[in-house]
Parts: C-alpha cells; sequence; structure tokens
C-alpha cells in the first residue's frame, strides 16, 4: 500500500488546484449524518476562498484517473501562520442549516423533499421514494436534512448527497453488492461487531382511510395504525407518527425500522477506493471469517490524502441481511390483513 502515490485536485471559487494541497479529508455519511471537507494548503500557495464559495473536490487513487468524490460550499476558512485550512459542506450540511416550518397536504413523500431543497438552494437527483402522504407537518424541532432523512426512513429508503453535490433518495439496497474489495489487497484491516438488537420501534399513524387521497384521510381515530400493532412492552416501543395516515404508509415504516435493528456492524480499512461512497454495496472476498464477507452497506466514509502520497479509506457498514426478522415477522403478520 505504501508504495502507491495518491493525489488531490480542487476546485475553491474560481481557482482550481491540481497540485500543492497539502492533505485532503473527505467525510461523507448516509443521513441523518452529513459530509464535509478539509482541505489543508501551505501557506504561501494563494488562497482567495471564502464562506459560499462553490467546491468540488476529486481523488485519484490506485487507478491513473480521477474520480470525483465531492461537490459543496465552504462553510469556514482559518489562515494560520503555516498553512489555511477550508473546511467544506454538502448538500447535507445545507439541508442541516435549516428548520423549515411547513405543511404540506395531498403531496408525495418526494415533493416534499424538492420542497425542502429548493429551500436550502441545492439540487436534487434521483428521489425514488413511495410514501402514501395525505399531509406532512415540517416542525422545526428538527432540520430540513432530519426531516428528509425521516422520510427515507418511513419508505424504507436512505438520503445521501451524490458525488455532483444531489441529494439522492434511494431504496434500501438488495443483494448482489455493487462493489467487491479483496483482504490482503485494498483491505489492510476490519472488525465485525455482532450486537444483541435492541427493542424494537413501531411507527404507528392515526386514521381511517385506505390511501392518502381519501377524504377521510386527515381524521383522527382513538386507535392506532395498524390497531394491532405488537406492544407497547418491554421489547417493543410505539413511537407515534401523525403523517403516516394509510396503512401502506405505516407498514412501511415498521418493516424498515425492524429490518436493521440488530444487524452486524463492519468496520474497515484499506488503501484510497475514491469510487467508495455512503449509499455503496461492498463485499469483502478472501475474507478472513465468514461473518465479514457481507454483502456491507456503507453508512460512513472517509477518504485522506496526504500528507505527501499517503491515501486511505475507512469506512463502517452495516450487514445487508436483515437481523430484525424476528420481530419483523411479527410486525408482518400484524399488519397483512390492512394491505
Amino acid at each position: 500500500m505504501t508504495a502507491l502515490g495518491f493525489g488531490a485536485t480542487a476546485t475553491i471559487g474560481s481557482l482550481r488546484y491540481t497540485g500543492g494541497i497539502a492533505a485532503v479529508r473527505v467525510a461523507l455519511s448516509i443521513g441523518p449524518g452529513v459530509g464535509s471537507a478539509r482541505l489543508t494548503l501551505p501557506r504561501d500557495l494563494r488562497v482567495d476562498a471564502k464562506p459560499g464559495d462553490d467546491v468540488a473536490i476529486a481523488l485519484r487513487g490506485e487507478s491513473p484517473d480521477e474520480t470525483d468524490v465531492f461537490t459543496g460550499t465552504v462553510v469556514t476558512v482559518r489562515r494560520a501562520l503555516d498553512r489555511t485550512v477550508i473546511v467544506c459542506g454538502d448538500a447535507a450540511v445545507a439541508l442541516a442549516a435549516i428548520r423549515t416550518g411547513s405543511t404540506f397536504e395531498h403531496q408525495g413523500a418526494s415533493a416534499v423533499i424538492d420542497a425542502f431543497a429548493r429551500e436550502a438552494g441545492v439540487e436534487v437527483g434521483t428521489v425514488d421514494l413511495d410514501l402514501d402522504l395525505a399531509s406532512y407537518v415540517a416542525d422545526q424541532g428538527r432540520t430540513a436534512w432530519e426531516h428528509v432523512t425521516a422520510l427515507a426512513a418511513w419508505g424504507g429508503a436512505l438520503a445521501t448527497t451524490a458525488a455532483d453535490g444531489a441529494v439522492d433518495v434511494r431504496p434500501f439496497p438488495s443483494p448482489p453488492a455493487d462493489v467487491a474489495l479483496r483482504y490482503g489487497r485494498e483491505i489492510a484491516e476490519l472488525g465485525v461487531t455482532t450486537v444483541t438488537p435492541a427493542a424494537g420501534v413501531v411507527w404507528t399513524g392515526s386514521g381511517p382511510a385506505g390511501d392518502a387521497s381519501d377524504p377521510r384521510a386527515q381524521l383522527q381515530t382513538t386507535a392506532t395504525l395498524p390497531d394491532d400493532a405488537p406492544g407497547p412492552d418491554a421489547h417493543t416501543i410505539r413511537v407515534a407518527a401523525p403523517a403516516l395516515r394509510t396503512p401502506a404508509a405505516a407498514a412501511s415504516a415498521i418493516e424498515a425500522a425492524a429490518a436493521r435493528n440488530g444487524a452486524p456492524r463492519l468496520v474497515a480499512a484499506c488503501w484510497l477506493v475514491p469510487a467508495l461512497r455512503a449509499g455503496t454495496a461492498v463485499e469483502i472476498a478472501d475474507a478472513p471469517t465468514p461473518e465479514s464477507t457481507g454483502p456491507w452497506l456503507i453508512t460512513r466514509v472517509v477518504h485522506t490524502v496526504g500528507p505527501g502520497p499517503a491515501g486511505r479509506t475507512t469506512f463502517e457498514a452495516v450487514s445487508m441481511q436483515s437481523a430484525g426478522s424476528s420481530l419483523l415477522d411479527r410486525l408482518v403478520g400484524a399488519i397483512g390483513s390492512l394491505l
């Protein structure tokens, strides 16, 4: 790994840096985490950056070709005697910076997310989210990014920021994996943690309607939706979600929460692999133990280059094999008659 030379280029405002960057650190995460980048530039390098300037970063790994990894804006500029450090945020940071106070009626989750993005001034890429909403209140107790993440989770999806800076909301991927890494080649370190499932979360809505277009969808009911949902008990927590007004919406939220409960976690390190992003599905060939093979869903990844030609990628991931099957089976049985 140490024999390989890695590199980075960056465009900050009107200036492009193809060399001379002392160090780069790019951290990417699925929601509710945000993406950030930190660029360290030598003191004698011209730097005109100011907060709000556009930033684009590309990294070079094993291949001589560069890979775009980050698009965002400058958040802070710190000038020291020997260096200038520029901290940047992606579209998730822009959404996390606002607390909208809006109410949406008869709009799908995709339309709600589009509205948040417009308010934050960020682009929307792919939004593949099927969540039937009669209304949604974006209370200011959450940031806009937290609202996006919550809507995505209810719909069995994950929210990320793409390399071009657009917000993407895509369904949780299914095997096979997108990328295969080899232990002993790219992968230098890894560890797998298995955990006891926590108390299951059951999102409960309220409403007598079968779909969001039904005029009764806005009516309150004394019963929860679904009315025979498990819990509350020592191992099941009911959480009220008034926006879930139909059986399909409640079912989606419940199943998504149960599927990841107790899933094994992976932490790994490898040489610089710029193609790895939050939301990427990976498997590990020649894994030292069967449980580390995967497939894994990357939840957070950090790319670092420098000082010098050194490069490294570390990532955290969750197993794509459902661990919460016991609770999930109970929930599916409870809501099956409503679908």
